[in-house]
């Protein structure tokens, strides 16, 4: 049975725009989703910084308490020096107390080390909290603009399905399971054009008479890809 001339052509240009359709109305879940994983992301990183930030001034009101008891330990050993009786004496207090001096030096540099990577880390979660603002800024503006698509996209793809339900309505019957097989397997890649005499899905020159036939307008299934064939524009 032959088809009106460029049917085919027309019926395979309806499914590839319906399948554009359908690609943008998927695309955009899709790339909200993506960024709603961003914002999760951006989250994680700002409550790692908060417990850095927070095990950091632990460590450092930790060593501050410390510096604090030693402190208090050098002012007894003072008051002990000033009331010891013997040079020996002396000399114990005197080096308990240099030793407790060189360590609460020690402290001082870790404490100001500590402090300095507070404000460190600070910053890290200033720039942390802009990023998940603006994370969530473009989660809201690209849920906005699918929503606003959304409409005009299914009632351009209710369009094309009514009119690819007419086009297939031209089809001869006996072919009908064969095509509907084809669309289930491949979408919008079920038929596809033949240049000169090569079928354009899998490259497989035609026949001499596969040629003829396609020519005539006759319905032709690509024996290597199944696909419903139809003459190019070329």
């Amino acid at each position: 049975m032959s088809m009106a001339k460029g049917a085919l052509r027309s019926l395979h240009q309806l499914h590839l725009e319906l399948q554009e359709v359908h690609d943008k109305l998927g695309q955009g879940p899709r790339q909200i989703e993506a960024r709603k994983k961003i914002v999760v992301r951006r989250q994680e990183e700002l409550k790692k910084q908060g417990e850095q930030k927070q095990q950091l001034k632990m460590s450092a009101d930790e060593k501050t308490l410390q510096l604090k008891t030693n402190e208090g330990k050098i002012s007894e050993l003072k008051v002990k020096l000033n009331t010891c009786s013997s040079n020996r004496e002396f000399d114990i207090f005197r080096s308990q107390i240099d030793a407790d001096e060189m360590a609460n030096s020690v402290l001082e540099d870790e404490i100001l080390e500590a402090f300095e990577r507070v404000d460190g880390v600070q910053d890290a979660i200033g720039v942390c909290e802009q990023d998940l603002q603006a994370a969530h800024d473009e989660e809201a503006r690209l849920a906005k603009a699918v929503a606003d698509a959304a409409p005009g996209l299914q009632s351009e793809a209710d369009r094309l399905e009514g009119s690819l339900a007419e086009a297939e309505r031209e089809l001869p019957s006996r072919i009908m399971e064969q095509y509907r097989r084809l669309v289930q397997a491949h979408g919008a890649d079920s038929l596809a054009a033949v240049e000169g005499k090569i079928c354009t899905s899998c490259h497989t020159h035609l026949s001499a008479n596969e040629g003829v036939e396609l020519n005539m307008g006759k319905v032709a299934f690509c024996r290597s890809c199944g696909r419903l064939l139809y003459r190019g524009e070329k």
